[in-house]
C-alpha cells in the first residue's frame, strides 16, 4: 500500500471564466482543472476537499483545499512552480505544506471571510470590472453598516439563501452565524484625481463588505449585500434588513447581486 501524506494548499484565483470551483463535469472548474494537474504531479488520481464552494464568476485570495498524495512525490517547491506556470496566474498557488493527518479543508475550517467590493463612482473602470460591481447612484455607506448590524449573530438566513435539496427529501438548515459584517470606503485615490484620500473617504469610489461567518449557505453573501446596497440606495431601510431575515421568504429579499465582486478572502482554522 502506497505511504500518502495530506495536503494543505493555498489557492487564488480569478473566477471570471470559470464555472465555480467545485467539479463539474462537461464544463471548466477551478477544482476540475487543479484536480488534473495535481493527479499528473502524484502519478495517481486526486480527489479535493475545498473550505469554500464558490460559485460561476466568484473569486478567491484564501481558498484552502486539502487531499491526500504520496509521499515520495509531495515535493511542495516544485508543486508550486509547476502549478502556477501551467495556470497562467489565473489560478495561482500561494502555499503548500503538509498538514496533520485529519486536516480537513471543509471541516476543520472555523470560520470563513468574504470580501465584496462595489465600484461606487459615476464613470466605470474597465480595469476593476472583474472584480467589482458597478453601482453608479451614490451610496449611504452608514445606512448600510446600520443594516449589516442587523444580520450579526446566528440566524435563519432562509431570506438569503437557495435551500439545497437533500436526496431523503429533508429540509436542509439555513442557520448560520455571522460573526461580523462591516462595510467601509477603500483607500487610494480620489476619484477626481486629487490624490490620495483616507480610508473613510468616499471620494475614491470603492465600497467593500467583509463579512465573517462559521459558514455560509448557497447564494448567501450575494443576497445580503443586494439588500444593503438597496439600503445604500435608499430603497430600503435598515430595519427592512431586519424583517426580511424575519419573514424566511426569499420573495422579500432584493435581486443578489453579480457574483464578479465577491471573493472568498480567509478561511481560519485553530
Amino acid at each position: 500500500m502506497t505511504e500518502t501524506v495530506r495536503v494543505r494548499m493555498l489557492v487564488a484565483y480569478d473566477g471570471t471564466d470559470f464555472r465555480g470551483f467545485a467539479v463539474n463535469e462537461g464544463v471548466r472548474t477551478v477544482a476540475g482543472e487543479l484536480q488534473v494537474r495535481l493527479s499528473a504531479l502524484c502519478g495517481v488520481p486526486v480527489t479535493l476537499t475545498c473550505a469554500g464552494r464558490t460559485d460561476a464568476g466568484v473569486h478567491g485570495w484564501g481558498q484552502v483545499v486539502s487531499f491526500d498524495a504520496p509521499t515520495d512525490r509531495f515535493d511542495p517547491k516544485r508543486w508550486t512552480a509547476s502549478l502556477n506556470k501551467q495556470s497562467g496566474g489565473v489560478v495561482v498557488v500561494r502555499d503548500i505544506a503538509q498538514a496533520a493527518p485529519d486536516f480537513d479543508a471543509r471541516f476543520s475550517a472555523k470560520w470563513r471571510r468574504y470580501r465584496y467590493t462595489v465600484l461606487n463612482r459615476p464613470i466605470p473602470d474597465p480595469f476593476l470590472r472583474h472584480t467589482s460591481w458597478w453601482m453608479p447612484a451614490p451610496l449611504d455607506i452608514d445606512a448600510m453598516n446600520d443594516a449589516a448590524t442587523r444580520i450579526v449573530g446566528e440566524h435563519d438566513f432562509a431570506s438569503f439563501c437557495r435551500r439545497p435539496e437533500r436526496a431523503d427529501g429533508t429540509p436542509a438548515s439555513l442557520v448560520r452565524r455571522i460573526l461580523d459584517a462591516t462595510w467601509s470606503a477603500v483607500e487610494g485615490e480620489a476619484a477626481d484625481g486629487s490624490g490620495d484620500v483616507g480610508g473613510n473617504d468616499p471620494r475614491n469610489g470603492i465600497v467593500r463588505l467583509e463579512i465573517t461567518a462559521t459558514a455560509f449557505c448557497h447564494q448567501m453573501v450575494r443576497s445580503l449585500v443586494g439588500c444593503m446596497v438597496d439600503v445604500g440606495r435608499g430603497r430600503r431601510t435598515p430595519d427592512d434588513m431586519a424583517r426580511t431575515l424575519v419573514a424566511k421568504d426569499r420573495a422579500t429579499a432584493s435581486q443578489p447581486a453579480p457574483s464578479v465582486g465577491l471573493c472568498l478572502w480567509e478561511v481560519g482554522y485553530d
